[in-house]
């Protein structure tokens, strides 16, 4: 199990910083000598937060990019604020993301779901920078992305959601990754995160699988290293595998939806995993991965 590696922690040029100001909404701070990014931004109720973190690694140095994973409001949300409070500073996401991100109901739903968590972690200012919402550069899969003098390459990887993206740096065999590939539940064990598709998410983990990394960024949970990293893609692989027949085992078997939401809860949803995914967020998404996996096997419509 991962629990966010200690920084400040060096891979090849950059220096990362783990800068996040509340769990559940994680950043890092990847500062090069002629570059410095943020690898997602978290929550829009903590940005202030964030935004002081950064001020405390960077000083009078600005902050260049927001490289973001997906539209998700904690991972995306506090792109808005950082966007003011850095002007220069250009936020990077996929194409489909910067459609999303202007869409009035993704912005209500954002910011209905990022009041909630505010509320939650006792933050007493409601967040007021939704109509800074935006992508400056959209990229697609396969661009090349020139970060000062470094060069990173785009990776789709839908499954999550449809805009999920992943940014490997091939100098450092570092993957900045998203949540199609899932997160840490336990050892060996990986908790699936897909909402739009099964098969598209088994696509991306093999597509992931065929890089060349060294250093595998975990969205929420930290760094993996070495041979670490081969190890949690193939529990990734085998867990989704288990977790998609145990769905369909247990509807053949008469169980009711809420059952199954038991039963895939007692090997994936451990107590560990709680303070990345509290339980409101994780039983949404839990009741929409049931059905998709039905559905997907033409066992409902």
């Amino acid at each position: 199990m991962i629990d966010n590696f200690d920084t400040p922690h060096k891979i090849g040029k950059a220096t990362v910083y783990n800068v996040t100001p509340v769990r559940g909404g994680d950043a890092y701070l990847f500062v090069y000598d002629d570059v410095t990014f943020l690898y997602d931004s978290g929550f829009g109720f903590s940005s202030k937060k964030l935004y002081e973190n950064i001020v405390s690694v960077l000083g009078d140095r600005g902050l260049d990019y927001v490289l973001l994973t997906h539209s998700h409001y904690d991972h995306a949300f506090g792109s808005a604020y950082l966007s003011v409070a850095f002007p220069d500073c250009k936020i990077v996401g996929f194409e489909y993301a910067a459609r999303v991100m202007l869409k009035e109901g993704a912005r209500a739903t954002m910011t209905r779901l990022d009041e909630a968590a505010r509320v939650l972690n006792g933050f007493e200012e409601p967040y007021q920078y939704v109509e800074s919402l935006h992508i400056d550069i959209p990229v697609t899969d396969g661009q090349v992305l020139k970060l000062g003098s470094n060069e990173c390459v785009v990776v789709s990887l839908p499954g999550h959601t449809r805009d999920s993206v992943s940014y490997y740096f091939p100098d450092e065999k570092l993957m900045l990754g998203c949540e199609t590939v899932g997160l840490f539940a336990k050892e060996g064990i990986v908790l699936p995160a897909f909402l739009v598709g099964y098969e598209l998410t088994m696509s991306s983990i093999e597509k992931c699988s065929q890089y060349d990394v060294d250093f595998y960024m975990v969205p929420h949970q930290g760094m993996l290293e070495g041979d670490a990293v081969k190890s949690f893609i193939q529990a990734s692989r085998t867990s989704h595998e288990a977790s998609a027949k145990l769905i369909i085992d247990d509807f053949k078997a008469g169980k009711e939806i809420e059952e199954i939401v038991e039963d895939f809860s007692a090997i994936y949803y451990p107590e560990d995993i709680r303070n990345v995914y509290p339980p409101d967020a994780y039983s949404e998404n839990v009741h929409i991965q049931i059905p998709t996996i039905l559905k997907e096997n033409g066992l409902i419509e």
